[in-house]
């Protein structure tokens, strides 16, 4: 529409003004919304469509994301038993996920103080609380080796026509052509005017091998066989609010 493509000769005030409008009226439908999925799932309406349950009626037919149906699903639910959800969310004072998170550990009793504290608060900080309110025991200590990362194999050299050992065919007893035999790795790099990381110190072909002196020659590992990064460790642990915060900074 015009006046939606004309946003930039709005006012600053103004447009601010116009931000703080939508996002009421965008909470006070979030909270309708969360109230008819509350209701058509207490009905069990979804099965009309053919769905097994309120999650699959809101990702296959409402095209709504996981996240997005998982999140009104449980504000819808809890809502059930304490209505005032609807309002906080409609008021803004408590978001989706604070709803989710708060969820498992309203009671009657403390419901009214908990909602209190977390009105306005972030994810995070409401994960805080929540810790404060009902602390879980300690993560038990752990200490293991992760899996050792897969080498990338090098990039296979590319032949231009004509380049490149000849490669002979065969026919077998069947009539099929298979290669008589295939050019070996170091054949092909020694081609291009290469060597091997694991065929330093070794005559090229044509050369004579050099006189013993009695010390070997530098032999390098294959580069397939070196792992791309040392060790990783997992390690978990409980620490301090001080080592946490050290940590976050």
């Amino acid at each position: 529409m015009e006046h939606e493509c004309a946003l930039e000769l709005i006012p600053d005030d103004e447009l601010l003004r116009r931000l703080a409008d939508l996002l009421r009226q965008s909470r006070r439908v979030e909270a309708e919304l969360v109230a008819h999925i509350d209701e058509v799932d207490a009905r069990r309406l979804y099965a009309r469509e053919a769905c097994p349950s309120m999650f699959a009626y809101c990702t296959e037919v409402l095209h709504l994301s996981e996240a997005e149906a998982y999140l009104r699903i449980a504000a819808a639910r809890a809502s059930r038993e304490h209505p005032v959800l609807l309002t906080t969310l409609a008021d803004g004072r408590l978001h989706l996920t604070g709803i989710a998170k708060l969820a498992p550990y309203l009671t009657p009793e403390n419901r009214d103080a908990l909602l209190e504290r977390a009105a306005h608060k972030s994810k995070r900080q409401i994960e805080k609380l929540l810790a404060e309110v009902a602390p879980r025991p300690d993560a038990p200590s752990v200490m293991r080796k992760l899996p050792a990362r897969r080498p990338v194999p090098p990039a296979t050299p590319t032949l231009g026509p004509g380049e490149g050992p000849t490669i002979t065919l065969q026919l077998r007893p069947d009539g099929v052509a298979t290669p008589a035999a295939r050019p070996r790795p170091d054949e092909v790099a020694e081609h291009h005017g290469e060597l091997r990381p694991d065929r330093v110190g070794m005559p090229a072909v044509g050369e004579q091998p050099p006189e013993k002196t009695g010390t070997l020659p530098a032999r390098v590992r294959p580069a397939d066989l070196e792992p791309l990064s040392p060790a990783r460790y997992k390690v978990q642990f409980t620490a301090s609010a001080e080592l946490h915060s050290k940590l976050e900074r």
